[in-house]
C-alpha cells in the first residue's frame, strides 16, 4: 500500500517539552510543586533543543521529513505583560529559517497548552482579556515569522487542556470538576481561536490556519441505555466544542479509544468511567493500540468538507517493539481514506524525539529518536529507520 507523491511526511514537537530554560510559565511553576509531576521531573532542561536547534533540524533531515509542527513558547516571548523579548523571537526565527533551508515546511503552533505565569496568575483560560492578550501574542509572533511559515495552529488540543485542568484537576490550574470554571475556559478558548484565525488573516492573507483537535472514539462498553448515554455525552462534550469553528485545514491528534462505562459515583468525569478492553494491546501507558479508530476519525472530520492533517499520532514505546507496527498500521488507515477521497495533506508523528510528558514526567517514550536525557545524546530508533524509509517512498510496509 501506498500514499500519493504529494503526501507530507514530518514530525511534531512542543516548546515547553523539549526546549528548556524557560522559567516564566505557569507550567514551569506546576512541575516545581511537589507531588503534580511523576518522579518530581520538570522540563528546566527537557531536552535542551533551545541550544540544540542546527542538531534537531538535522536529525529531521535523517528521517526524510518534509514538514514540522513545533510550537512557540509565549512565556519566553512575552515573560512580562507588553514586553517581547526579540532575542526569544530571534532565535524561533533562526529556527524557521533553518528548518525552510533544509526542504521542510513549518507549521508553528501559537499555544501548546502553557500560559505565561502574569496571565496564568489571573485566570489564564478564564481570564476575561486572554482572547486579547492571546491576539496581541499572534500578531507579534505571524509579524515576526511570516517570512518562513504559512502554516500555522492556533491552540493545541484545548479540550485536553479543559479537561486536565478543570475537569480532572491534574493539570493547570488544578480544579477537579469545576464546570462553570471549564464552561468559561471553553468559551474564552474558542474566542481566542476565532480572533487569533483573523489577526494571522489580516497580516499574511494567503496562510493557512487550522486548531489541533484531540479526537477520540467513544465506544460504549455495553448496549445498555447507562453506557450509551456514557458513551454519547463524553463524544459530545469532549470532541465537539471546538470543531465548528473557522479554520482552514483541520488538525488531527490522534492516540486510542475510550470504552465508556457509566459510572454514577464520578460526577466530575461526568459519569463516565474509561475502560480499555480486557486482551487489548496498550503502550506504556495502559492505553489501547487501536488504529481503526483514526480510519472513523477521518470519516467524520472530513464531513467539515476541509484538508486534513495528522497534527500528532505516537506512541510511548520505551522498548520500540510495538511502533513500527503501530506507525504501520495507522498509515494504512489514512491511505484507505485517501482512497476513499478524503483529502488528508500529512502526517507529524509524535514524537520527533522522547520529551517532558507534561505530569507524566520524563518516563513515556514518544520519540522516533531516544534521549539520553544525561548527555542530551538522541539515537535513532529501529521504528525511526523505518519512519524514514516510508517517508522517502510513501511504500507501506505489510
Amino acid at each position: 500500500m501506498r500514499l500519493p507523491p504529494s503526501f507530507i511526511f514530518g514530525t511534531a514537537t512542543a516548546a515547553t517539552q523539549i526546549e528548556g530554560g524557560c522559567t516564566t510559565s505557569d507550567w514551569w511553576a506546576f512541575a516545581h510543586t511537589k507531588g503534580r509531576v511523576a518522579n518530581g521531573d520538570t522540563p528546566d532542561v527537557a531536552c535542551d533543543h533551545w541550544n540544540r536547534i542546527r542538531e534537531d533540524v538535522t536529525l529531521q533531515t535523517r528521517l526524510n521529513a518534509r514538514a514540522y509542527r513545533m510550537s512557540v513558547e509565549w512565556a519566553r516571548i512575552e515573560p512580562q505583560e507588553g514586553h517581547f523579548d526579540e532575542i526569544a523571537i530571534e532565535r524561533y526565527r533562526e529556527e524557521t529559517k533553518l528548518l525552510r533551508a533544509a526542504g521542510i515546511e513549518p507549521m508553528v503552533t501559537l499555544h501548546h497548552f502553557t500560559f505565561p505565569s502574569w496571565l496564568a496568575n489571573r485566570g489564564g483560560a478564564t481570564a476575561r482579556d486572554f482572547p486579547e492578550r492571546f491576539a496581541r501574542f499572534t500578531k507579534h509572533v505571524v509579524r515576526a515569522l511570516e517570512r518562513d511559515v504559512s502554516l500555522w495552529l492556533t491552540i493545541n488540543e484545548p479540550n485536553v487542556l479543559v479537561a486536565q485542568g478543570y475537569l480532572l484537576g491534574i493539570w493547570p490550574p488544578a480544579l477537579r470538576g469545576d464546570l462553570r470554571a471549564l464552561a468559561k475556559a471553553v468559551a474564552n478558548l474558542r474566542r481566542g481561536h476565532v480572533a487569533a484565525y483573523h489577526v494571522i488573516h489580516h497580516v499574511q492573507p494567503h496562510a493557512q490556519v487550522g486548531l489541533a483537535h484531540h479526537v477520540r472514539i467513544a465506544t460504549p462498553a455495553s448496549p445498555s441505555l447507562a453506557d450509551r448515554f456514557a458513551a454519547r455525552t463524553l463524544d459530545t462534550t469532549f470532541n465537539k466544542p471546538f470543531l465548528d469553528l473557522p479554520q482552514d485545514f483541520v488538525g488531527v491528534n490522534y492516540y486510542s479509544r475510550d470504552v465508556v462505562r457509566f459510572a454514577k459515583d464520578k460526577p466530575a468525569e461526568l459519569f463516565a468511567e474509561r475502560t480499555v478492553p480486557e486482551g487489548s494491546e496498550k503502550n506504556d501507558l495502559g492505553w489501547e493500540i487501536f488504529p481503526e479508530g483514526l480510519g472513523v476519525v477521518l470519516r467524520m472530520v472530513a464531513k467539515k468538507k476541509m484538508p486534513i492533517w495528522i497534527t500528532e499520532n505516537g506512541i510511548a514505546d520505551a522498548s520500540d517493539t510495538k511502533r513500527s507496527r503501530f506507525i504501520a498500521d495507522h498509515l494504512r488507515e489514512i491511505a484507505r481514506a485517501i482512497d476513499e477521497g478524503i483529502d488528508v495533506r500529512g502526517y507529524l508523528h509524535w514524537s520527533l524525539m522522547d520529551n517532558f510528558e507534561w505530569a507524566e514526567g520524563y518516563a513515556p517514550r514518544f520519540g522516533l529518536y531516544a534521549v539520553d536525557y544525561a548527555t542530551q545524546t538522541r539515537t535513532l530508533r529501529k521504528s525511526g529507520e523505518l519512519y524514514a524509509d516510508i517517508a522517502a517512498r510513501g511504500q507501506i510496509p505489510t
